[in-house]
């Protein structure tokens, strides 16, 4: 945990409120308020106002370049097209008003325990998300041997996180023992670091690490999963995440934070359509998700009645990767829990593993330069004019 007293910078117009958060701060140990011609902003608590679309990207940019720490959205109703633009730039807390003490409280442990992950130093990893349209596509197969074609560059720099429920089967492709899941980190969450959870991970002959899912299939709570996958995010290059998105749940964190997510599909019209359906229910809850979606049509038989270009058609999307059905050589590597790429480095379906993930990362990512914003007109607007009930409010994001 990070235990740096975080300093909080308030653009709040609502005079009430802001008194509120004031006090609240001077009796938070974790926190103070940051002086009003200090260079360091930290955390801002905006409130959004008439001057919303002017002041927002400037405050998304001191989100990137790290000029503020974090950013906390606070008013009295919520305006779901800046929440959704919130959502896509990283802004993930919003405070509610009245302001709540423990909300307030929750919301900082949680800038704490993202700011113990390091985010301003070095690059971070990717996150591959692979998922079927339905069950039994094969997608733990592709998101193994994804995560063991990835650590054969540099072993021991791949993580497999597995979400796929009612319970994960990767520990079975891979003839692996394990002793902690990603339950034990969501159950102490406070604790995780990144020795924590090396401690968590179980290591595969190959050097791949793995953080299996536990027998009872329960997702984690979604600040816990997010926890979680950043943290894997600062200690790997590449994670791979396998797991099957609910269409009646809202958008899993996995899926929200990837960045690419691959969907499973077969060349059959329920498949196709169930592959339509998932694609426009991640679409409809973000769309910035839909330049990330990639669609891998598994398992494809030579003779099969309907081809590639023609489902693509079906679908009005690119089927970016082909992967030839390939069944003895795949059951064989799952029955001597062998990964496929490794045992039959000749099958054709290897062949178009390897050939996915050069294509998908063919090399690291370059690492962003900071720029310097101007803020000065952000505060001098805030108490001029701004009507309080102007602001936005609503929904924790």
């Amino acid at each position: 945990m990070n235990n740096r007293i975080i300093p909080i910078t308030l653009v709040v117009s609502d005079k009430e409120q802001k008194k509120r958060l004031e006090r609240m701060i001077t009796a938070n140990t974790m926190v103070r308020l940051a002086e009003e011609e200090a260079d360091e902003m930290g955390v801002l608590i905006y409130e959004p106002g008439r001057n919303v679309d002017e002041d927002l990207p400037y405050i998304i940019q001191a989100l990137e370049t790290g000029q503020a720490e974090d950013v906390y959205l606070a008013g009295n109703n919520a305006d779901p097209d800046i929440l959704i633009r919130a959502m896509r730039s990283g802004i993930r807390e919003f405070i509610q008003y009245p302001v709540e003490e423990n909300d307030f409280r929750s919301a900082v442990m949680r800038t704490a325990m993202r700011m113990s992950l390091g985010e301003d130093e070095g690059e971070k990893g990717k996150i591959f998300t692979v998922l079927g349209a339905k069950s039994g596509l094969g997608a733990s197969t592709l998101a193994v041997n994804m995560a063991c074609a990835l650590n054969e560059r540099e072993p021991g720099r791949t993580a497999l996180l597995d979400l796929r429920r009612p319970f994960g089967e990767s520990h079975y492709f891979l003839d692996l023992s394990f002793e902690y899941t990603w339950a034990d980190l969501a159950d102490d969450i406070s604790r995780l670091d990144a020795t924590y959870l090396r401690s968590a991970m179980a290591e595969h002959s190959s050097g791949l690490h793995v953080l299996p899912g536990p027998a009872n299939g329960d997702r984690p709570d979604p600040h816990a999963l997010f926890l979680i996958i950043e943290q894997l995010r600062h200690n790997y290059d590449f994670v791979v995440v396998d797991t099957a998105h609910p269409l009646d749940e809202d958008l899993p964190k996995e899926i929200e934070l990837a960045d690419a997510i691959l969907i499973a599909t077969q060349l059959s019209l329920p498949c196709l359509a169930r592959t339509s359906g998932l694609v426009e229910a991640v679409r409809s809850q973000d769309p910035d998700a839909d330049r990330r979606m990639k669609l891998v049509a598994n398992r494809v038989a030579k003779n099969s009645t309907i081809g590639v270009s023609e489902a693509a058609d079906v679908l009005n999307r690119e089927i970016r990767w082909v992967i030839p059905e390939d069944p003895d050589s795949s059951l064989a590597a799952i029955n001597q829990g062998t990964p496929l790429v490794t045992a039959y480095p000749k099958s054709p379906a290897t062949k178009a593993i390897m050939g996915l993930v050069s294509d998908l990362a063919p090399r690291p990512a370059k690492a962003r330069k900071g720029l310097s914003l101007p803020f000065s007109s952000l505060f001098r607007k805030k108490g001029k004019g701004t009507d309080g009930n102007d602001s936005l409010a609503g929904a924790t994001l």
